[in-house]
């Protein structure tokens, strides 16, 4: 919550009056403290210091704040009055200025009708109107009195912050002491005082220096004049350091919650962990809280997050969730990564989550590691397994309790051999009553031995792996092995050239390049339909995908490719800034025989090459850019993915994407999505993406912003598939309202947007 700041002080000094206008010199008066005004408003919140473009749609500040003398700074840091008359009473040491008074120094000036110093007592007095003058801010008021110790008080002040466009008044502020400033009915808004949408009044409000430490009471926050926000004590930090209080509400409302709303608060415990625990009413499902807990050290960093719903008010039952990580050093060599996730149940994303992304969740991570790094090796040891909520009994995956990783971390040397080798011994293990199969051990070793040979303008790499993989399974049938293994070697060579060109195209200077690379790779086919799959399956076919060394990602298969690799790559630099215009990309595997290792129920692949693979990405002008990914089967005639991305940008405020998406038939899909201004208040934003074969819609979602000179105001519209089935939707319905200078009211979308609208940061 941000709440309106008010510092004074005044500096004790000893200085002379230097001039007057139409006036008689004073050469006997000497101040003993400065009355000049020396005060500071500051608005401290969570939130940064405004941009300088956030309230472009409002007023100059010239308008509205009280316009600055011309005068021009003095030289030096002493004092300059001038006034019509000046009366000097030396027997009383009293000293009266009146008539149109103007005190400066430096950059400050003091204007007020009459000024009177009392020596004595040490007490100068504005009993008049005055207005004060600083680079940062101006202050106008009916009365100042400026006493010894750091003490003051003035009346019916208004201020305007001229740095973050903010006003407001004061009743009554007092300065106790140095460090301690009370001030009584103070207001705070950043709309032009005709058209004053919002505001935020305090009662009472005490500003603690030594502290660095705000208190207020009474507080509220009005829009048009109606209260809509009360807090009846706050307190609140003075500098950048975290400060306990309350965050923001959010509010939304969707089909599976109802209207909700949460208010956080935020607890600041120590400088490396803190706090947050947030109620969250629905009114359909009931009152969840949410507790997170932060820490960071210089080596470890974590939080905890726990969520307890007692007594869902529709399925009538607890409902929880936990999430737990950590990362970080124990040692100098020591480190440890942890990873739990768990739920209370299998709908509770889909009931409580917002959107397609949370409640699409199948499975629950739950990992544990700690690894030891050692002088070019390091080694690993993981307890890793999941919790399954699609209610599918077949997507159970199996539990590595535990897994075994070493590696060798050796530096690559060109035209010399290199040796690289990495083990794994990991248990698999799972629920066999749930989900029939085999369990049990395997241990993989892979040594690599290679001699790159690289100069500017080719390379040269050929590399001889040797792989061996044992088994110790149980849960099998009593004719089948229960120790298979498995050891093959792996030859490849891998190579290419680089050839460059200097182009000219439209009187722009490019560079072009013309990359060949040859890929060859054998190794040699051995039967291994006895070994079960246990984390197993094929890569995703792309360009880079044609110089792997294995088709499959995982241990239990080897493929038998004897096959050669033909790729081209060519490229738009430019010459001067080797930005990259264009690239494009061509290539295709040619085997020497069929692939007989595969996965279980997936037939042999016999054809003489693969798929063909061609990449795309250009920038055909400074607001564009496209890019394109497509799998052609040339046996068949037919594609079998295709991606296709274009994006028109040209500014930060106008956004279009649409895409293309094709895979093996099954899947393909459009999505499109924009953010629009359609003037500097208006805007639009959406998406919808779209299913074709099952002809129905994934997620769609609508928005419109206003936005004005102090406030601003966002409406979205979300529906989106809550189920595998097809037929099961969520909608909702979010707003969020901005209070410029101030906070957002409403549920945050900025995430939300910045994942479905490419290319958009959010800056609400």
């Amino acid at each position: 919550m941000i709440i309106s700041i008010f510092l004074i002080s005044h500096f004790a000094r000893a200085l002379p009056f230097q001039s007057f206008q139409h006036a008689e010199h004073l050469t006997t008066v000497r101040l003993y403290q400065t009355i000049i005004i020396l005060l500071l408003i500051l608005c401290h919140s969570l939130d940064a210091l405004a941009a300088a473009d956030e309230f472009a749609l409002c007023k100059p500040f010239a308008e509205i704040a009280p316009p600055r003398p011309d005068l021009q700074p003095p030289e030096d840091d002493s004092i300059h009055l001038f006034a019509d008359e000046a009366i000097v009473l030396e027997k009383l040491g009293t000293s009266t200025a009146s008539g149109d008074v103007l005190m400066q120094r430096g950059e400050q000036i003091l204007k007020t009708p009459v000024v009177v110093y009392d020596r004595n007592n040490d007490i100068a007095d504005a009993e008049k109107d005055f207005t004060f003058w600083d680079n940062d801010f101006v202050i106008s008021g009916a009365s100042v009195q400026l006493r010894p110790d750091n003490q003051g008080e003035m009346k019916n002040a208004e201020y305007w912050l001229l740095k973050r466009r903010a006003r407001g008044r004061a009743a009554k502020i007092i300065k106790e002491s140095k460090d301690i400033i009370h001030l009584e009915q103070t207001s705070y808004s950043t709309c032009d005082p005709k058209s004053e949408v919002w505001r935020l009044n305090a009662g009472r409000l005490t500003l603690d220096e030594a502290k660095a430490v705000g208190t207020a009471r009474d507080v509220t926050i009005r829009l048009w004049d109606i209260p809509v926000f009360y807090f009846p004590y706050l307190s609140f930090s003075l500098s950048e350091q975290r400060k306990s209080g309350v965050l923001m509400p959010n509010v939304g409302m969707t089909d599976e919650t109802g209207v909700e709303m949460s208010i956080p608060y935020y607890f600041n415990l120590a400088p490396h962990y803190d706090a947050t625990l947030t109620p969250r009413i629905m009114s359909r499902r009931g009152f969840l809280l949410n507790s997170e807990f932060r820490y960071l050290t210089q080596a470890t960093g974590g939080n905890l997050n726990v969520e307890y719903l007692p007594q869902d008010q529709v399925l009538g039952q607890d409902r929880s969730s936990l999430l737990f990580k950590h990362n970080g050093q124990i040692s100098k060599r020591w480190r440890a990564d942890l990873d739990i996730n768990y739920v209370s149940d299998e709908r509770y994303f889909a009931d409580l989550g917002n959107n397609i992304n949370v409640s699409s969740i199948t499975h629950l991570e739950q990992r544990g590691d700690l690894a030891y790094l050692g002088d070019g090796w390091s080694l690993q040891g993981r307890l890793h397994k999941f919790q399954t909520l699609d209610p599918n009994p077949a997507a159970r995956p199996y539990q590595r309790l535990p897994q075994l990783l070493f590696k060798t971390n050796l530096p690559t040397k060109n035209r010399q051999f290199n040796l690289g080798l990495q083990a794994e011994w990991v248990r698999f293990d799972r629920n066999t009553d749930v989900v029939k199969g085999a369990t049990g051990n395997r241990l993989d070793m892979e040594s690599a031995f290679s001699f790159p040979w690289r100069t500017p303008g080719t390379f040269v790499v050929p590399k001889l792996s040797l792989r061996y993989t044992g088994y110790h399974l149980d849960n099998v049938a009593t004719d089948e092995n229960t120790t298979p293994d498995r050891f093959l070697f792996t030859f490849s060579t891998d190579s290419g050239l680089f050839f460059d060109r200097n182009v000219n195209w439209r009187g722009r200077g490019l560079v072009q390049t013309l990359e060949p690379r040859l890929f060859y790779r054998y190794t040699p086919y051995q039967d291994q339909n006895d070994i079960p799959i246990f984390d197993t399956a094929e890569y995703d076919l792309s360009f880079l995908q044609l110089f792997r060394e294995n088709n499959f990602i995982g241990a239990d298969r080897v493929d038998d490719g004897h096959q050669v690799t033909l790729g081209m790559t060519s490229r738009l630099l430019g010459s001067n800034t080797g930005v990259e215009h264009l690239r494009a990309s061509l290539g295709q595997i040619y085997y020497f025989r069929d692939r007989r290792v595969t996965l279980p129920d997936q037939p042999v692949y016999s054809d003489a090459s693969s798929t063909m693979v061609m990449e795309l990405a250009t920038q055909p002008a400074k607001s564009w850019r496209v890019s394109s990914t497509v799998q052609w089967n040339p046996h068949t005639n037919d594609t079998e993915r295709t991606i296709v991305r274009m994006r028109y940008q040209p500014n930060s405020e106008r956004i279009f994407n649409t895409s293309y998406r094709l895979r093996d038939s099954i899947i393909e899909q459009t999505d499109i999505s924009f953010y629009w201004s359609l003037n500097p208040r208006w805007k639009l934003l959406g998406r919808w993406n779209y299913s074709l074969p099952n002809k129905n819609i994934l997620e769609t979602f609508g928005g419109l912003e206003y936005n004005s000179c102090c406030w601003a105001v966002r409406f979205i519209a979300q529906r989106y598939l809550n189920s595998a089935d097809g037929f099961d939707y969520s909608n909702g319905f979010f707003l969020q309202f901005q209070l410029k200078g101030l906070g957002n009211i409403g549920r945050k979308t900025d995430s939300f947007l910045e994942q479905r609208i490419p290319g958009y940061s959010d800056n609400f």
